[in-house]
């Protein structure tokens, strides 16, 4: 968590993040990022696939006496929200938890409630896989980690091809970067800023 706050102090800085408005933080867990941002001044929203998690997100605001409104829902929709009403989206990575075909729904969904203006930020894993024991569970064809059965649960992306499937969404990207892993057992992060292409702007 304070690793991810120590980002997104850098974030809240630049030039191209509204600094007030609706916040939505996609896979918001327990509520602490979000939390910590309703105190930055922004009306929060979370969602989260899982009801425990949502409960003590709730429970944390009340305790907290924050207003915020968090919500047991699929990122993959967002359907509880109308179109175009968030000034700020904030992925929780979830996006390197987002498998196959159901990445466009979830750039779309993204796109759909934020603002024209709006801002959307991305963290996720990407580039080279270093960790031996990552390695052992690793499909270099499909850059994902597979676990029993075949599942795959984490999608480690190189940066130009994350980048390319967020602009291919209809986003035009304002600022994008590499956060350098630390340790060899450790994934390199991109960290992603983008607001939606207008209609009139689609390509």
């Amino acid at each position: 968590i304070q690793e991810d706050i120590k980002v997104l102090e850098k974030v809240l800085q630049a030039e191209y993040i509204p600094k007030s408005g609706k916040l939505l933080v996609l896979g918001c867990g327990a509520g602490e990022i979000a939390l910590w941002l309703a105190e930055k001044g922004y009306e929060i929203y979370g969602v989260d696939i899982a009801p425990t998690a949502i409960t003590w997100a709730q429970e944390k605001a009340k305790e907290h006496n924050i207003k915020a409104d968090f919500r047991v829902g699929n990122v993959l929709d967002l359907q509880n929200y109308p179109d175009d009403f968030f000034d700020v989206i904030l992925d929780g990575h979830c996006f390197h938890c987002i498998i196959g075909e159901d990445r466009k729904r979830f750039l779309a969904s993204a796109r759909r409630v934020l603002k024209p203006g709006g801002c959307f930020f991305v963290d996720m894993m990407c580039g080279a896989i270093t960790s031996e024991e990552v390695k052992t569970h690793f499909d270099p064809q499909s850059r994902c980690y597979i676990i029993k059965d075949e599942i795959a649960f984490r999608y480690v992306g190189f940066p130009e091809d994350i980048l390319d499937e967020i602009r291919k969404a209809n986003f035009h990207i304002l600022h994008w970067e590499i956060k350098i892993r630390k340790a060899q057992d450790e994934q390199d992060d991109l960290l992603v800023a983008a607001t939606k292409l207008q209609s009139s702007k689609m390509k």
